[in-house]
């Protein structure tokens, strides 16, 4: 070994690394600068031996600093003098336990841009409503066990299909080493349950609901950490409906908008409530309802505040493509002062007192999460209720 030229460094990371797209990035930057090594999940973080010049290596570590995924966060570095092995490239390894401690989990993160993208022009994505990448998509509410791995998630029942594996092991790909990645394929299914018939085809899953929605009609549908219950939320009869049905006598129910341009003809927004309305987080925001255009009473009892959000699931968009409103209530699928609920057979039987159609899906929640709450006071996000998107950070 070339003494003057070539160093070998263990690094010990800790903190929001897992579930965040981490080990991809890391391969990607050492493999740029011609870095040799490896990078592995431990259930105490992530572990990475790093071989190359001085020079690099300090290149690699400023970059780790400063480029990391977005939904990532570093708690610490540990770096340590390590024996020289001369690998030949750089590699992600299988992931290990190695002690009792434990790394943050990432929350879940709202679906990315380049997703809804895919939407659109992936062939065998188009119209997929689970789709991810390792920027975005489920990871709280999947998770069973450290490390962060396929095996170690509700995902684990569904194999892989030969497309979705050759992204998932293609550096240049946007779903390298993405956990959940699944296609239209080999991925998890909806189906629409009404009239004691069963939907399975998509698109008319798709149409029949918006369907029912828009004619005030309620349903129960399977979200990222529980059920939603929904409703036209600009048809009085259908929230007041809802109202009785659900025993909800004055909380105000939370409301999601198509998008930033039907939220304003309703709300007033500052700049510091559009950045957490459209954050990876996606929380429910408070704000102040306009005085010339507003929801109808009965969704707020007219506090002059409305509980909003913006579309944060593949599902959300594809649902707003085919609705005729652009406000849909979305309240937790529960009784009340219980938990949300999570399961099929349990929303069926507990809910349906509740709902006139039942939309579920097969893959497990094994996380409970409701839609968390903030509000804006001094330029500052405040939170009312942290769940989804911040659970199980502190």
């Amino acid at each position: 070994m070339p003494e003057d030229k070539n160093i070998s460094r263990l690094l010990h990371i800790t903190g929001l690394v897992q579930g965040v797209g981490f080990r991809p990035f890391v391969y990607r930057i050492a493999s740029n600068l011609g870095l040799k090594g490896w990078v592995e999940n431990r259930n105490d973080g992530v572990y990475i031996k790093i071989e190359g010049c001085e020079e690099k290596i300090k290149n690699f570590l400023q970059l780790l600093k400063t480029e990391a995924p977005k939904a990532s966060n570093i708690s610490d570095i540990e770096i340590e003098k390590s024996e020289f092995e001369n690998f030949q490239n750089f590699e992600i390894i299988r992931s290990h336990n190695i002690s009792e401690e434990i790394t943050d989990i990432s929350p879940d993160i709202a679906v990315c841009d380049e997703c809804i993208e895919d939407l659109k022009n992936q062939k065998h994505r188009v119209s997929y409503p689970f789709i991810n990448c390792t920027n975005c998509g489920p990871r709280f509410t999947i998770i069973k066990d450290l490390p962060y791995d396929r095996e170690k998630t509700t995902m684990d029942s569904f194999k892989m299909c030969e497309v979705c594996k050759k992204e998932y092991t293609d550096v240049s790909d946007r779903r390298f080493h993405a956990q959940p990645v699944a296609c239209n394929n080999c991925g998890p299914k909806y189906e629409l349950i009404h009239n004691d018939k069963i939907i399975s085809d998509f698109n008319l899953i798709l149409e029949k609901t918006a369907e029912l929605i828009d004619n005030g009609k309620i349903v129960a549908i399977k979200g990222l950490g529980g059920f939603h219950i929904a409703c036209n939320a600009l048809n009085g009869d259908a929230v007041k409906r809802l109202r009785t049905l659900k025993e909800r006598d004055n909380k105000p129910f939370a409301v999601m908008f198509s998008g930033l341009n039907s939220l304003k003809e309703f709300v007033e927004l500052s700049k510091e409530e559009e950045v957490s309305l459209t954050s990876w987080r996606r929380p429910i925001v408070i704000l102040k309802e306009k005085k010339e255009n507003k929801i109808p009473a009965e969704v707020s009892n007219d506090l002059g505040t409305i509980g909003a959000m913006l579309p944060y699931m593949p599902f959300h968009y594809l649902l707003f493509e085919k609705l005729k409103t652009k406000v849909i209530v979305l309240t937790s699928g529960n009784i009340s002062d219980m938990p949300i609920i999570i399961d099929n057979e349990n929303a069926k039987n507990e809910l349906r007192g509740i709902y006139d159609a039942l939309l579920c899906y097969d893959r497990d929640i094994y996380n409970r999460t409701d839609d968390s709450v903030v509000f804006v006071a001094n330029g500052k996000e405040r939170i009312i209720r942290r769940s989804r998107g911040y659970v199980p950070g502190v």
